[in-house]
């Protein structure tokens, strides 16, 4: 399937200069590569190279497709990429979140994207993803778009917990100061940036692309109780599959509780029923 987004300004920002032009459609490039990130899980310089489709002369009105795929990516990837993206934009319309699937990079680009927007529709963004040039999903982005980003972005509380998930998108060298991964959770499916320390090193190493794990340390949060980072004190490996085989399972986790009885049988007695 052919699979496009298409993109434009409206209002006043029609008539922006080029320099601003380029800048608006730069950070909309640098989302993509985020969230390409984040889903391919593999950390890159190069993500996929776009090309213009159609390009209007005097306004900013552009449909743009893939012009290279990124060899750690897919054309599969990318569509969900660009669905993730509008899908995104979407939500932080009506909601201070950080969006579904978004890291809290993505959502600082997000709210460059809609920093200089107008307060409304008609002066703000239009974008859609568009599948064998049929739409497929579309948002206005206006101005409340990147206040709802700046607020899901601004850390409000510290807090020492854990996380259970899986590990995936590794940095380390110059850019970083410690390796930093990410940390897809299996509850409320955050994606968590996490900061190791030196220390840490064997349990990362360990902990790399398992399954799950669960990450211990200390948790920015933001107002709505989204994680915004992490510190990670502790890794620990979980199991993939049940410790306990099929006959403890039935007589309880912990068979002496049951008294060796069924699990049904020992509900009953419970509740009088035997």
């Amino acid at each position: 399937m052919r699979i496009e987004l298409a993109l434009k300004l409206r209002g006043p920002h029609a008539g922006m200069d080029a320099q601003d032009s380029l800048r608006s459609m730069q950070t909309v490039l640098s989302l993509l590569r985020e969230l390409e990130v984040t889903e391919t899980a593999r950390p890159s310089e190069e993500g996929t190279r776009w090309t213009f489709n159609e390009l209007r002369l005097g306004s900013v009105a552009c449909v743009l497709e893939p012009l290279r795929i990124a060899e750690h990516s897919t054309y599969e990837v990318v569509e969900r990429v660009l669905h993730t993206a509008v899908t995104g934009l979407h939500e932080a319309e009506s909601s201070e979140r950080i969006p579904t699937g978004w890291t809290f990079r993505a959502a600082n680009l997000g709210q460059r994207v809609a920093r200089s927007l107008g307060a409304s529709p008609d002066v703000g963004m239009f974008v859609e993803v568009r599948g064998n040039g049929v739409a497929l999903r579309s948002a206005e982005v206006t101005q409340r778009a990147a206040l709802n980003l700046g607020r899901a972005t601004k850390a409000r509380f510290l807090t020492v917990g854990s996380r259970r998930g899986r590990l995936s998108g590794l940095e380390e060298g110059k850019r970083q100061h410690h390796p930093r991964a990410l940390l897809r959770t299996e509850v409320g499916g955050e994606v968590i940036p996490v900061y190791f320390g030196d220390d840490l090193d064997p349990e990362l190493r360990r902990a790399w692309r398992r399954d799950r794990v669960e990450v211990t340390g200390e948790i920015t949060e933001n107002a709505q109780g989204q994680s915004v980072r992490m510190r990670a004190t502790d890794v620990e490996l979980l199991p993939t599959e049940p410790l306990l085989s099929d006959e403890e399972l039935r007589a309880g986790f912990w068979p002496d509780m049951t008294g060796g009885q069924d699990a049904v049988d020992y509900l009953e007695a419970l509740r009088g029923e035997k």
